[in-house]
């Protein structure tokens, strides 16, 4: 049995408020009904246990979850770096999370693209996938006192 609490009616976002992708993919939760637990790794330290967990559940290593160029840019060598390693990498460094990790139910998923969260989840979100630049705006009135000139 896992030490991450998994119900199909709780969704849970574990991601960094320090990084763009983190803090996107929130603001796409903040506007849908639904409750969202979120755990922000900035600020909550993620027990290493959970971290196994999560990559057991994604099918991936802990390091998988580390952006390395982060770390090969202030030149850290991790080519030998076990998971004890990655788990305390993340734990002092909450910005090298690659992907936020969204939880729903027995589905666990790294959240590449922040949109990609809503489809996760299963929201509704009319007209997110329609944008300007693939379609003409309707500007067509829709009642006979509408004026658009």
């Amino acid at each position: 049995m896992g030490v991450l609490a998994r119900d199909d009616k709780q969704f849970t976002l574990i991601y960094s408020s320090q990084t763009r992708v983190g803090k996107h993919t929130l603001s796409y939760l903040q506007g849908i009904e639904e409750k969202v637990h979120t755990v922000d790794i900035s600020k909550v330290k993620v027990p290493g246990t959970q971290w196994v967990e999560l990559a057991e559940a994604t099918g991936k290593s802990v390091g998988d979850f580390v952006d390395k160029r982060i770390l090969e840019d202030e030149g850290t060598d991790t080519s030998d770096f076990d998971t004890d390693d990655w788990i305390k990498i993340l734990q002092n460094n909450h910005e090298v999370l690659t992907q936020p990790i969204a939880i729903n139910g027995k589905k666990t998923e790294q959240i590449e693209n922040p949109p990609d969260v809503m489809n996760f989840f299963g929201v509704e979100s009319a007209g997110i996938e329609k944008t300007m630049h693939t379609e003409k705006p309707n500007i067509e009135p829709k009642t006979g006192d509408e004026s658009f000139k």
